[in-house]
């Protein structure tokens, strides 16, 4: 069989294609740093890399998640120490106030200041945090507590003495942050096992207190029994008892978010290190060694311009190219 100039010359150009192609792919394999680029260049690697991919966004959305709420709750805590605080000067102020050596201009003078400090409870209990409210529970688009006609307070427009067996203390919003997220109820698919997701509600009724014995309800009667010009008495220290102990929910409040906050940093933690052993996954499936891929491509190179010098000697000289 006769070999002839215009068969070589197809056979070379197919070949110095096929070579460019390859140092093609080895030059973009050694730029990107990636094993491929294509699911069809290897498609067990593509598939295990793309569950990969997916686990790592989900882990990505549990971190959002849980960081959100982990500043939720430092803004929280840091009204609830101020609330704390307010209690506090609330109380030493009622103390002296009811003091034998005060007279009635002085009683006038610290319920003025006591009626300061209720507002501005009110006003932290009204706190908002990235604009929402912080504890209205599921409501967080309108101010929670607000006043009456009678002067006391409504959460979330029930009333602080009917607010305990209302189901606007029971509502509550969760949060997946990669705890296996659960419902246990078929026939209501909105009911969340509270152990598999973390509840991000927070209701403020629950250190105000609910009940006539209610922080702002027990101040009010505070500033009352001073301006009727009262002073230590058997109600007076009832007074103070009640709302001594209606404090301490504050107390008891800043404590669960201090744990909520732990539980949270801890679920971050988890995460990170789960997102570290993926990222090394990704790598092993994804990730080319540098130096193989330098290696293999300069080698390619070789035998592309090694192909080249080929060329000009296997095909012959023709009269285009003595006109060229």
């Amino acid at each position: 069989m006769r070999i002839t100039n215009p068969m070589v010359s197809r056979n070379y150009t197919r070949n110095l294609h096929s070579n460019r192609g390859l140092l093609d792919s080895l030059s973009n394999k050694v730029y990107s740093g990636r094993e491929f680029n294509k699911m069809s260049e290897d498609t067990a690697s593509g598939v295990r890399a793309m569950q990969v991919r997916r686990s790592l966004s989900r882990i990505e959305g549990y971190m959002d998640n849980a960081q959100a709420a982990v500043s939720q709750l430092g803004a929280a805590e840091a009204t609830l120490m101020q609330i704390s605080e307010i209690t506090h000067s609330a109380s030493e102020r009622f103390v002296q106030a009811i003091n034998g050596d005060n007279g009635n201009g002085e009683r006038d003078v610290i319920a003025n200041e006591l009626e300061k400090l209720r507002d501005e409870l009110l006003s932290l209990a009204n706190g908002r945090f990235a604009d929402r409210y912080m504890f209205g529970g599921t409501n967080v688009v309108t101010a929670p507590f607000t006043v009456g006609n009678d002067g006391k307070l409504l959460y979330n427009n029930v009333p602080l003495a009917q607010a305990q067996d209302d189901p606007v203390m029971q509502e509550a919003a969760y949060m997946d942050i990669g705890l296996g997220l659960r419902f246990t109820d078929e026939i209501d698919p909105t009911q969340v096992d509270p152990n598999s997701a973390f509840k991000h509600t927070l209701v403020g009724a629950d250190f105000i207190g609910t009940g006539d014995d209610n922080l702002y309800g027990v101040l009010t009667e505070m500033i009352d029994h001073l301006r009727a010009g009262k002073g230590a008495d058997d109600a007076s220290g009832d007074i103070l008892d009640r709302f001594r102990k209606s404090s301490a929910n504050v107390n008891i409040a800043i404590t669960k978010l201090g744990a909520d906050s732990q539980q949270l940093e801890f679920t971050i933690g988890r995460l990170e290190t789960e997102k570290i052993n993926l990222y090394e996954r990704q790598t092993q499936l994804e990730a080319a060694d540098p130096a193989e891929a330098i290696m293999n491509f300069k080698m390619q190179e070789y035998a592309y311009n090694a192909s080249l010098q080929m060329g000009s000697r296997l095909l012959q000289p023709n009269l285009f190219s003595f006109l060229s």
